[in-house]
């Protein structure tokens, strides 16, 4: 290696070492740790990557706004696998769900979106339909809101004379919400991949103060 590559190689090696930045730019909320590529609105805008941004209420609940369906409260952020938990603050994420999921704008997806249909039926109707699941938060007292896989519909003839539909609506497949509403959904993304970094127990950042390339500081290789 020539003294020309060696000089390159150590430059190379120092950006991408631990910087104060780095722990500066670690935060918490209540119990929910907000790092790369997130990062909270009063922060820096170089914490996190663009759209990835977070707030803070009352030192204790972490919210993610989208652009075209509001704000959701974050449960958790897994980002090992890169993806995020949301609750609707109201604990009726259905309703959100059946007002238009739209992520447009955002770098989100769903997590294994699998096609829902609502149906507003009676009390009585809905006890015999098995496969559908029961939506308490949006059902009252002589009615009853059901959901059914769209691709199940052929095997619930009843439907058509005891319920009306409300709509047909994308869900992600990882929706436990059904009993426990409280649940929420999960939305995933890809961009930016810190895949490989998180799995080796990395720092992902940015590799310059300029530009949207990133890189991995500390963590083991193989």
């Amino acid at each position: 290696m020539t003294l020309f590559q060696t000089i390159l190689f150590i430059v190379f090696l120092f950006s991408l070492q631990p910087s104060a930045s780095v722990e500066i730019c670690r935060v918490s909320c209540g119990n929910q740790l907000v790092r790369f590529p997130f990062r909270l609105s009063s922060q820096p805008d170089r914490c996190g990557y663009p759209r990835f941004n977070l707030s803070c209420k009352d030192q204790a609940q972490t919210v993610l706004s989208l652009p075209f369906s509001g704000e959701f409260n974050v449960v958790h952020i897994d980002y090992l696998f890169q993806n995020i938990w949301l609750n609707d603050p109201d604990h009726c994420t259905p309703k959100r769900l059946l007002h238009g999921l739209n992520l447009s704008s955002t770098p989100f997806d769903l997590l294994y979106p699998r096609s829902f249909a609502f149906f507003n039926c009676s009390a009585a109707a809905s006890t015999q339909l098995h496969q559908a699941k029961y939506i308490s938060c949006l059902s009252g007292t002589n009615f009853s809101v059901v959901a059914l896989p769209a691709d199940r519909l052929d095997s619930s003839a009843s439907l058509s004379t005891s319920c009306l539909e409300i709509a047909t609506v994308l869900v992600p497949f990882s929706w436990t919400g059904w009993s426990n509403l409280g649940n929420g959904i999960m939305l995933t993304w890809n961009e930016p991949n810190c895949l490989r970094c998180e799995n080796g127990a990395g720092n992902c950042m940015f590799k310059s103060e300029t530009g949207l390339d990133v890189g991995c500081s500390g963590g083991f290789t193989n």
